[in-house]
C-alpha cells in the first residue's frame, strides 16, 4: 500500500509549525541545511506512520492524519532541533498515538 500523501502533507505541517515556535526559528535547525534538509528528515518517517496506521486501521477512533501526523511532524521536529536521533521516531509515534487514543476514550 502506497504512503498517504496525506500522512506527507500533515508530518511537514507539523514541522514547519515546530519551527515555526522555536525561538530561533530558522537558526535551530543545527545539522540540517536549511529548513528544506529538515522537513525532508521529518517526512522521511511516512512509512513509519503508515506502518503503525496498518496495526490501529479499524480501531483507531479519530482523524490519523490530523491526530497523529501532524502532532507527529511538530514533536519529532521539535526531537530533531534538540539533535534528537531519528532512531527515536518510532518512541514518538507510539505516544502520540497512545495519548491521541487515550483521550478519544475519555
Amino acid at each position: 500500500m502506497p504512503i498517504d500523501a496525506l500522512d506527507i502533507a500533515y508530518i511537514a505541517i507539523g514541522a514547519k509549525q515546530a519551527l515555526k515556535d522555536s525561538p530561533g526559528g530558522y537558526t535551530a535547525i543545527p545539522g540540517f541545511e536549511g529548513e528544506l534538509d529538515y522537513v525532508q528528515a521529518c517526512i522521511d518517517q511516512a512509512g513509519l506512520l503508515d506502518g503503525v496506521w496498518q496495526e490501529y486501521e479499524g480501531i483507531f477512533p479519530g482523524v490519523w492524519c490530523y491526530e497523529v501526523a501532524e502532532p507527529f511532524g511538530y514533536s519529532f521536529g521539535k526531537h530533531l532541533q534538540l539533535d534528537g536521533s531519528s532512531a527515536d521516531a518510532e518512541r514518538i509515534l507510539r505516544a502520540i498515538v497512545v495519548g491521541s487514543m487515550t483521550s478519544a476514550t475519555a
